[in-house]
């Protein structure tokens, strides 16, 4: 009975509920795109170090080719609800932005990833900071990461 309490108390402190501003980011692409290619040669490593990478979950998505849309099964299945989001995609790269596991914002290219959804991504985790009691609480916030294989 005790084990179970600690094991609750300690869930409830390190994964963020919905409802409380989680933010995950996801990046679609596929290993025969020249534009993939380029933003994971120039903007991801960057975008990774920088205070909003860090700040929010990142997921990788991986198609097979341009030729064929990213469908369900590419998804992990803790990631099929992004799936059931958007539907299958033909347009890579492509940006999603997650707050509390609902799609807000789609970006297209690298155009649309500077333009459209880097804006969309400060302005989220702004909102966040600024909506977390500064009290010194402990917030019981996890960042992850998943690494490209």
């Amino acid at each position: 009975m005790l084990v179970r309490c600690l094991l609750a108390m300690v869930l409830l402190c390190v994964l963020p509920a919905r409802g409380e501003g989680r933010i995950e980011m996801f990046y679609l692409g596929t290993a025969d795109c020249p534009y993939c290619r380029q933003w994971e040669a120039r903007a991801r490593g960057e975008l990774l170090a920088s205070a909003e990478g860090q700040a929010v979950r990142y997921v990788e998505i991986r198609g097979e080719t341009l030729r064929q849309p990213i469908v369900a099964r590419h998804y992990p299945p803790e990631f099929q609800w992004v799936y059931e989001q958007i539907g299958p995609s033909r347009g890579v790269p492509r940006f999603l932005l997650a707050v509390d596991g609902r799609i807000t914002v789609s970006a297209y290219g690298t155009g649309g990833y500077s333009q459209v959804f880097l804006p969309a991504l400060r302005a989220a985790v702004a909102q966040r900071a600024s909506a977390q009691p500064r009290a010194g609480l402990f917030q019981g916030e996890t960042h992850a990461r998943n690494d490209p294989s």
